[in-house]
């Protein structure tokens, strides 16, 4: 019996069954029962008329938050309807085409599914996160029940609250992680693509991967591998013939001399009472310094004689964090953990491998910060269930 919980498949389920309670929770106590509201919908932007119906949630005097674009994409994949007018970068969204077509698809493209396909997704995006890391766990020697770890992925917390297209990746990443170990296969090429077409950091675990196999000199292999990028390129270049040049295009035209300033250090000033704005502070540092770790322990990995595809990964992700400290700030308490995620996971993993013991450290400590922004919600649930 003790065998049986323990499989991999029943700790991907009990993460799911805990991401389908929270949001469950949340929604009836928080939101009046509007499931809109995990979209994040800000009031100060106007949102297609073609989903009035919904009644969707909007949080008033706010921008809202990008699961709201990824919610309007869901409902027009194929730049249709005319909802690429409602983004704020319609090029770089619907560039990440993975998540939203998924659901249009899983919906039969009926507008009245579409919502519930969206989290089907994320709950699938969970489960197979949760599974590959359980299934890594239990061939490193280890408990299965690690893969619950993946509920404390950064982007997994900010997914599940925000309805972003990052829980995915994660779970990607987790899926690279133990296919890898196997020695690859078209489990690994069908997952590189779906990485692809998921956002664009997804191309830096096909590049990790095509580097392993051309430093073993498997080079009709890397051709092979190479190919998976064929969809997400073609999709860019379909989305750049409809849409307007995109944030990328817009920082890659900007003056040198932007690249020298590092904003990563730009925290903001809070107005709570000064005990918690203190907490809040000393969590933001705590923040930057864990994925300054993880960058350090990204090098490492890298730099081990296996020469381990996720050693190199996480090198890249590495390199992509120290990029995103230049051009992002920590004004967006959500933005560096669920990008630094991939890099935080592919790190916490070598803990699992006989690795550094404490190759965790960094993703908690990143989680822990994550999971602040989300007291106030918990104090809803708590006062609702207290009052009921």
């Amino acid at each position: 019996m003790k065998r049986w919980v323990s499989r991999p498949a029943v700790i991907a389920l009990v993460a799911v069954l805990a991401v389908f309670a929270w949001q469950s929770l949340t929604v009836h106590f928080n939101y009046g029962g509007n499931w809109t509201a995990l979209f994040c919908t800000g009031a100060r932007l106007q949102a297609p008329p073609q989903l009035d119906w919904e009644g969707i949630y909007r949080f008033p005097a706010s921008d809202g938050y990008d699961g709201q674009f990824y919610h309007y994409l869901a409902h027009d994949p194929f730049l249709r309807k005319g909802f690429d007018g409602y983004m704020d970068d319609a090029r770089l969204r619907y560039r990440r085409i993975l998540v939203p077509a998924a659901a249009y698809l899983l919906a039969a493209g009926q507008d009245r599914y579409v919502d519930t396909a969206v989290f089907a997704v994320l709950w699938l995006s969970v489960l197979l996160g949760a599974y590959w890391l359980s299934r890594l766990a239990e061939l490193s020697g280890r408990n299965p029940a690690w893969g619950l770890g993946f509920l404390l992925v950064p982007a997994t917390i900010v997914s599940v609250d925000r309805m972003v297209v990052d829980a995915t990746l994660a779970a990607l990443t987790a899926g690279f992680a133990y296919y890898s170990s196997r020695g690859g296969g078209w489990g690994l090429y069908l997952l590189l693509t779906c990485a692809c077409l998921t956002r664009e950091t997804g191309f830096l675990l096909l590049a990790a991967y095509l580097f392993s196999l051309l430093w073993r000199r498997r080079l009709r292999m890397a051709g092979l591998f190479a190919t998976s990028a064929v969809p997400a390129l073609a999709w860019s270049w379909h989305v750049a013939s409809l849409t307007r040049p995109d944030l990328l295009g817009k920082l890659a035209s900007q003056s040198p001399m932007g690249y020298l300033r590092f904003r990563a250090w730009r925290t903001p000033d809070y107005s709570f009472p000064d005990l918690i704005s203190l907490a809040l502070k000393a969590l933001d540092y705590l923040l930057l310094a864990a994925i300054a770790l993880a960058i350090v322990l990204a090098v490492r990995s890298a730099l081990k004689p296996s020469r381990d595809p996720r050693g190199f990964a996480a090198l890249a992700f590495a390199v992509f964090m120290i990029a995103a400290g230049i051009n992002f700030t920590l004004l967006d308490p959500f933005t560096f953990p669920r990008i630094a995620s991939p890099l935080l996971l592919l790190v916490g993993m070598e803990s699992l491998g006989g690795g550094w013991r404490f190759s965790w450290a960094p993703l908690a400590a990143v989680a822990l910060r994550t999971c602040a922004q989300l007291v106030p919600q918990a104090l809803g649930i708590l006062r609702g269930l207290i009052g009921q």
